[in-house]
């Protein structure tokens, strides 16, 4: 491309894009894509000026006009849910634009040399890039026609690249992000391909061994990472292979224990059921070393259908987690169920709702369920098979799908049927998790934690999204406590001598209080609040000090007040 100008070809500028066409606020956009960020790494390393940009594709088109002047090449990271839109967007960017567009991410894999007509891009690049990117962009900057691994051309088979030794490779760094603002969340991932083959899941389908990461190098990134940043930070392992291998696991832990002793970090992890329920030891050593968060695969609560996904756990491995984490005090577990997946009828639905409500029956505030609908991705078993799971695929391709309804149905339910048993589902949930709150099954203990993690880490789970946060006085309460962590208490934290000397803080305002359901005196007492000990209220209201007691007691638990030592 003779117009780019020599100051470009000293210092290439290239822009990484992982693109959505969704609204703002999705989990894509909340979750660092990894892939992007490493390639990102790759280049800067190697004389380019790279950054990564993740966003819905209005905003991804509006991000590289702006950078239109300066760009060398635009690299797009397509999986199967964007892939109309990166098509569409390098379609308008090649009519309007001069630089390089290329194309790359999971599902390259299943693209062939029609796809060159389809995308429109100058390259399309099959595999883990790490290499094959900088080699192509070097080769454009130097006018080489060279034979990069992995590049789609005409009349040539192009193989898949898999990578094996990543220790080589540069580790992502956030600042790469452009218009980088730091955020609690800080994602890591510590290997590549699954030994698993569930039949829903593009990993599993599709990838090639398990390629795993070594602890050391593992640690050496997050502790690089960490050291960078300014605020606490919640770590997001993202490979749903964390927990394979107990001798690594065990290590990383180790890591993890010496590191919180230095950076203020919690994390999350996948864990696979089969291999907790075998080594439920290391649930322990987990929650020790900061976990907060695990997700396990739930699916679904009818063990004939995880049989049918391969998922290699039954329900009874399920329960047997939940029961091993809410005894370990684990803050949040968290599973999904596919709806109207293999094999589903009202009757399938129905056990499943039984053995869901049952789960939180065991741990009360600490499961946080969410659903979903089978998107039929390509490589996996269900996409090439759909049949001998009782599936019918309305929308092979997903092009009608934004997630928030099924593309197919199943032998026994139509589409509507499936969405309806979704909000079934749903509706069962939410109100079971109502009722144990209103019962006061959830301990005081828990709902903190939930919070802590909230204000602290940015994780808000679903209990406090749709139960504690509703309660603005909570919140205030919560907020105030957690923020003025020591230098303000609960009335149960207190010490005997601080009972009598700490003074009483009113903290919702009046106008989120309901006067008529306060007695005079509550209405007192906050009224002097910020003045007085309890000591001193007491004799101010001629209370004895059993009777104020009890009404600190009671005032407190609704959230009311929290007591400092400082007026």
């Amino acid at each position: 491309m003779d117009f780019i100008p020599e100051t470009l070809i000293n210092k290439p500028e290239v822009l990484l894009v992982y693109t959505q066409r969704m609204v703002r606020g999705r989990t894509f956009e909340m979750i660092e894509n990894l892939g992007i960020l490493t390639l990102a790494a790759q280049l800067n390393a190697n004389g380019f000026e790279a950054k990564a940009y993740t966003g819905i594709t209005t905003d991804a088109v509006k991000t590289i006009e702006k950078m239109k002047d300066r760009l060398f090449a635009v690299c797009f990271y397509c999986d199967f849910d964007n892939r109309s839109a990166v098509a569409a967007i390098i379609s308008y960017l090649k009519k309007h634009y001069d630089f390089y567009v290329v194309l790359g991410g999971p599902q390259t894999l299943h693209m062939t040399e029609k796809d060159l007509e389809t995308y429109q891009a100058d390259g399309i690049l099959k595999g883990e890039g790490e290499e094959s990117l900088l080699t192509w962009l070097n080769a454009k900057i130097t006018g080489e026609a060279l034979g990069v691994p992995g590049e789609i051309r005409k009349s040539q088979n192009a193989d898949y690249v898999y990578l094996e030794d990543f220790s080589k490779y540069e580790w992502p760094r956030n600042e790469d992000v452009l218009d980088y603002q730091e955020r609690p969340l800080l994602s890591v991932i510590t290997a590549r391909g699954c030994p698993y083959r569930c039949a829903f899941c593009f990993e599993g389908g599709n990838s090639k061994n398990l390629r795993m990461r070594s602890a050391e190098d593992v640690l050496d990134e997050i502790a690089a990472r960490l050291k960078n940043s300014q605020r606490p930070r919640y770590l997001f392992f993202c490979d749903d292979t964390f927990t394979t291998n107990p001798v690594r696991l065990k290590q990383i832990l180790a890591g993890l224990r010496t590191l919180r002793k230095k950076y203020d970090f919690v994390w999350f992890c996948e864990g696979h059921p089969g291999f907790l329920v075998k080594h439920s030891e290391l649930i322990r050593e987990m929650i020790d070393s900061g976990m907060v968060r695990m997700q396990i695969g739930m699916e679904s609560g009818v063990e004939e259908v995880l049989k049918a996904y391969g998922k290699q756990a039954r329900p009874e491995d399920i329960k047997k987690v939940v029961e091993i984490c809410y005894a370990a005090g684990l803050p949040q577990l968290t599973g999904n169920y596919i709806i109207g997946g293999a094999f589903e009828s009202a009757a399938t639905l129905a056990e499943t709702t039984t053995k869901v409500l049952e789960l939180l029956d065991l741990a009360p505030g600490m499961l946080d369920i969410s659903t979903t609908f089978i998107m039929p991705l390509p490589g996996t078993q269900i996409y090439n098979h759909p049949e001998k799971f009782g599936i019918v695929l309305e929308d092979r391709e997903c092009l009608t799908n934004l997630e928030d309804f099924p593309v197919n149905h199943t032998r026994e339910l139509s589409l509507p049927e499936v969405c309806m048993g979704r909000s079934r589902f749903i509706t069962a949930v939410s109100n079971k998790m109502k009722e144990q709150f209103e019962k006061g099954l959830i301990s005081q203990d828990r709902i903190k934690a939930d919070f802590k993690l909230a204000f602290n880490y940015g994780i808000a789970a679903g209990y406090l999204k749709f139960i504690y946060a509703k309660d603005e006085i909570m919140v205030a309460y919560y907020q105030k406590l957690i923020e003025y962590k020591g230098l303000l208490k609960e009335w149960h934290e207190l010490d005997e001598d601080e009972r009598n000397t700490w003074i009483i803080q009113k903290i919702p305002d009046f106008s989120m209080l309901d006067i008529n359901t306060l007695s005079q005196t509550e209405i007192d007492i906050l009224c002097c609040s910020g003045e007085f000990t309890s000591t001193e209220m007491a004799e101010k209201l001629n209370l004895s000090a059993g009777e104020l007691s009890k009404l600190l007691v009671k005032m407190s638990d609704k959230h009311m007040i929290l007591f400092s030592a400082f007026i």
